[in-house]
């Protein structure tokens, strides 16, 4: 048998590599270097070594070989304790369940701690009481593939995830049910039945229907006692009031022995604390003639006539905003939280419900109940007490009941329901409401155009409803404006500065003026807290209802102008409170309290329920376990904007008869028009004459002077004779019942006759002013 060549290379890993002779690993060659300790505990029977390393270990057991073969023999511990290790972290999965099932038990029933919802808080809450889970957390998020999703799709997975795990802790151990009661309250807080919730908690995802009931009625039990607690921590805060009415629209009119119908009315009772600003003293807060006609003519006079001669866009310009800004605009009344764009200004977590009672806010007596809610609170009556004020943001009912009370009380206190403490509520108009009037009003006064716009930009076949909802005369108007202001500057220079037809003025003012004030009041000078703007924004647009005889809204501004003027005058603190936290002045957080109540109202629903359902709504405003922070599910705006785009510039093209003349220049005219201007309101002065007063339209001074005059004087005599208005019995009954009035529940809209006259006829008349 022919002899093999042995070749390398050297088994032996710190081999220098220096000769090229090779021997193999013989018995006798690991019985020598085992006696000289120079044997790496690598090296196997067979193996091949150089001749270096082969005399260096088995024949002159050199001290590197012994080095290398110690450390060898160390590192072989160190691996198995490593691996000793390894065995000990490693749990199977029903282990790691089982560690985690009993963390929660002991967080939940025994620490009494918050249930969390955010995944990798959750992850790193529980490594760190249990080392061991770190394997098992890194398995169950590599099984969700996480590789293939983008960002968005993990953040989803993680809360998935968070959830099977409290679902698996939850099926071992039954009392491990935070976060399945979590889930049982907001689902039924959103309106799912009880079949549905019980239907859930048999597959082991919430809580019974019977526990969330529970859980109510002991909210409910605790309502007041929290509510005093909780405006304890405010007492030393200025405090905003919101009282409004709430009817439950899926009652049934079905008429009993006693009653028509079976429809609710409660009040509802709000409190908004601005945490930044001082509690306001009652001190000098009511003006003793109660809204007085002189002030408000004088400051009108001095303050704003001489910017009343420029239209809103002269007066601030056109304004350009992105989309995403007008389309929030748009939905000023979507009071669903669940739109990602509304969440921040929807929030209510500030807001504190004082109290939801069977009351219909009919009458001065179902005001004071109201009142009285507040003021039977412990820590309220503390507030009282200090001589605070607390300021009242309602509609027009609450502003004259509330008035006439504090006026009764003023002028003849031995009135035995009512005593001192109604001087430390303010009644301010609420800033919607101006709002939903203004806008409801230019739709209703100029319906035939806004009629010929529809039908021209949606098709000959689309009828404008009579009454729209807001949402669609908000669209209408916004068309108006933006497309208004893509051809403002041809049509300013067709018909000229000086043209006095009465068609075009009207259209003019319209477009330049009304609809963007309507449009801006609120949504912009309001929100965004510019105060001076907004003031004169209220004189401008009570001229607006003044000019058409709103009912009702031709008073309200005044009271809110004259107590400005007052306070101004006496230098009030309440002024600087309101200017700088104007948006808490609001009543949007009823508004939006009452979207909370409908969604989870059913057509059976009584009136304990609601209160009840009111109360539970109350707690969790706060939403401290952040469950609908993490898990609520948000939507964003569905609106195409090209189509917005689309259709502005259709209403560009968006013709009129009345717009419609032939061109004229300057020349043509007789030489007494060059000298003159004439103002937005429509009235011609000389130039001269014009800086002669003061940059002040005398004709609508004395227009508005007289209707200041005239609503002021029929405002004293409701608040000083509140009997004498009772004792009025109207002629006539609204057709519709109050509860399908779409912007004010006492407010009643006069049948209006649409009638066309000759331009020659318009222009008489227009003239003759």
């Amino acid at each position: 048998m022919p002899l093999v060549k042995i070749t390398g290379p050297c088994a032996i890993t710190i081999c220098k590599r220096v000769s090229t002779q090779w021997r193999r690993v013989s018995e006798n060659f690991i019985s020598k270097a085992l006696t000289s300790n120079t044997l790496p505990s690598y090296l196997q029977l067979g193996d091949t070594v150089c001749s270096s390393c082969y005399n260096g270990i088995a024949v002159n057991g050199l001290l590197e070989f012994k080095q290398h073969s110690q450390a060898i023999l160390e590192s072989g511990r160190d691996n198995e304790v490593i691996e000793i290790e390894n065995t000990n972290t490693i749990v199977s999965f029903s282990q790691a369940i089982e560690i985690i099932t009993d963390i929660l038990y002991d967080c939940e029933k025994k620490e009494k701690k918050s249930t969390i919802y955010s995944y990798d808080e959750f992850k790193a809450t529980m490594e760190e009481k249990d080392i061991r889970l770190k394997s098992f957390f890194k398995e169950l998020y590599l099984s969700s593939n996480p590789s293939s999703k983008n960002s968005e799709s993990k953040i989803r997975v993680k809360k998935q995830l968070l959830f099977v795990c409290y679902f698996l802790c939850g099926i071992r151990n039954k009392f491990v049910n935070n976060a399945k009661r979590d889930l049982a309250i907001y689902i039924d807080s959103v309106g799912a039945s009880n079949s549905l919730i019980d239907t859930l908690a048999d597959l082991g995802v919430t809580t019974t229907s019977r526990t969330v009931d529970r859980h109510k009625t002991a909210i409910s039990e605790e309502h007041a006692n929290n509510v005093d607690s909780t405006l304890a921590e405010y007492l030393e805060n200025a405090m905003v009031l919101n009282i409004d009415d709430y009817h439950n629209i899926h009652g049934i009119k079905m008429p009993t022995t006693t009653i028509t119908s079976t429809a609710v009315h409660l009040a509802t009772i709000l409190m908004n604390p601005i945490t930044t600003q001082q509690a306001i003293s009652r001190i000098n807060i009511h003006n003793p003639r109660l809204v007085d006609a002189e002030l408000i003519k004088t400051n009108i006079e001095n303050k704003f006539m001489n910017l009343y001669s420029l239209s809103h866009n002269q007066r601030w310009g056109f304004r350009v905003v992105d989309d995403d800004t007008r389309l929030e605009e748009l939905t000023v009344h979507s009071y669903d939280v669940r739109l990602k764009e509304k969440r921040s200004s929807r929030s209510m977590k500030e807001t504190i419900l004082v109290n939801l009672q069977k009351n219909d806010l009919h009458s001065i007596d179902a005001y004071l109940q109201a009142v009285n809610a507040v003021v039977n609170v412990p820590s309220m009556q503390q507030y009282i007490q200090k001589g605070y004020l607390i300021p009242v943001v309602a509609d027009w009912p609450g502003q004259i009941h509330l008035r006439t009370a504090i006026s009764c009380y003023l002028f003849n206190r031995n009135l035995p329901n009512i005593n001192d403490s109604i001087l430390s509520f303010l009644p301010i108009i609420g800033p919607l409401h101006i709002l939903l009037n203004s806008r409801e009003l230019i739709f209703l006064k100029y319906q035939p155009f806004f009629s010929a716009m529809y039908s021209y930009i949606f098709g000959e076949r689309k009828v404008l409803p009579q009454n729209p909802k807001p949402w669609r005369i908000n669209l209408l108007l916004e068309i108006s404006r933006s497309a208004w202001q893509e051809v403002s500057t041809a049509v300013e220079s067709k018909f000229g500065s000086l043209c006095k037809d009465a068609e075009y003025l009207t259209l003019k003012d319209l477009l330049d003026n009304t609809i963007p004030l309507v449009l801006d009041i609120y949504t912009v000078l309001f929100r965004s807290g510019d105060f001076e703007a907004y003031l004169e924004s209220c004189f401008r647009v009570w001229t607006i209802f003044l000019k058409f005889s709103r009912r009702n809204y031709t008073k309200a501004p005044l009271m809110f102008l004259s107590d400005i003027f007052y306070w101004e005058l006496n230098q009030h603190p309440i002024l600087g409170t309101i200017k700088a936290e104007l948006p808490k002045f609001s009543d949007s957080t009823v508004e939006i309290f009452h979207s909370f109540l409908r969604r989870g109202t059913q057509k059976h629903t009584d009136a304990d329920q609601l209160i009840k359902y009111g109360h539970y709504i109350n707690l969790l405003r706060l939403d401290s376990s952040g469950f609908r922070e993490n898990f609520t599910h948000t939507s964003s705006w569905t609106y195409p904007s090209s189509s917005k785009r689309k259709r502005e510039e259709n209403f560009g093209t968006f013709s009129l008869t009345a717009m419609n003349m032939p061109e004229a220049q300057l020349w043509h005219l007789p030489l007494g028009f060059s000298p003159i201007e004439v103002l937005s309101c429509g009235h011609t002065y000389h130039k001269f004459c014009y800086n002669n007063n003061g940059s002040k339209c005398l004709h609508c001074l004395a227009f508005l002077q007289n209707g200041i005059d005239e609503h002021v004087q029929s405002l004293q005599e409701s608040l000083l004779n509140p009997d004498k208005k009772k004792n009025k019995k109207k002629k006539t009954q609204a057709k519709e019942s109050e509860e399908n009035n779409p912007c004010d529940y006492d407010d009643e809209i006069e049948p209006i006759n649409y009638r066309t006259s000759s331009l020659e006829k318009a222009l008489r008349e227009f003239q003759s002013q």
